[in-house]
């Protein structure tokens, strides 16, 4: 193999570096931001029917407290010895996990965040939904002010939009005498529990 002739290599100047790092940068940047498109559109974890583990039996509400669709209540459900903030809606129609009293369909969801932890919100405004979470729907859902990612409670509370890849956690519902229980969680309980 013969040697490369120096005269022949080209030396790089200070004009060429003013164009070649913008250039490099931009790259990276536009780069980075598909593979970000990607993975927050494209890579959510969907919804299935749960694997409850045994929890303490707490009172979420009354079905009088949840009598139209739509309504809903917190409430706190006990995870390890503290208190869990948890949302029990009554919905439209049947989801996987959820509970059916009679024609009343009911959802218990964890209001934990599995992003990062924060504490999301109902949202019920759709206005306000599409211009704060991007996410426009003709029903009430739960959003995350902190990275404004959304939950989608006729799905079972899947990421729909946003940061978050993971759906929120499901709270085992059972009815006695008029008052739903919270009686355990879906595992893994995210972001609290690994998996």
């Amino acid at each position: 193999m013969d040697k490369p002739n120096p005269q022949n290599l080209r030396r790089i100047n200070r004009r060429d570096l003013l164009w070649i790092v913008p250039s490099a940068i931009t790259t990276g940047f536009f780069g980075w931001l598909a593979w970000r498109t990607y993975v927050i559109h494209f890579t959510k974890a969907g919804v299935s029917e749960p694997i409850w583990r045994e929890g303490p039996r707490r009172p979420a509400a009354t079905l009088d407290e949840l009598a139209a669709h739509w309504h809903f209540k917190y409430f706190d459900y006990e995870y390890s010895g503290s208190p869990l903030k948890a949302v029990v809606f009554r919905l439209s129609q049947p989801v996987v996990g959820g509970l059916t009293v009679g024609e009343a369909h009911f959802l218990a969801l964890s209001r934990i965040c599995t992003h990062q932890g924060c504490v999301v919100n109902y949202v019920d405004n759709p206005e306000l939904g599409s211009i704060a979470y991007n996410y426009r729907t003709d029903h009430p859902f739960l959003g995350c002010p902190c990275h404004f990612g959304a939950y989608e409670p006729l799905q079972g509370g899947k990421a729909v939009y946003g940061p978050p890849r993971f759906p929120l956690p499901r709270l085992r519902l059972e009815e006695q005498n008029g008052v739903l229980y919270a009686t355990g969680y879906e595992t893994p309980f995210r972001p609290l529990e690994p998996g």
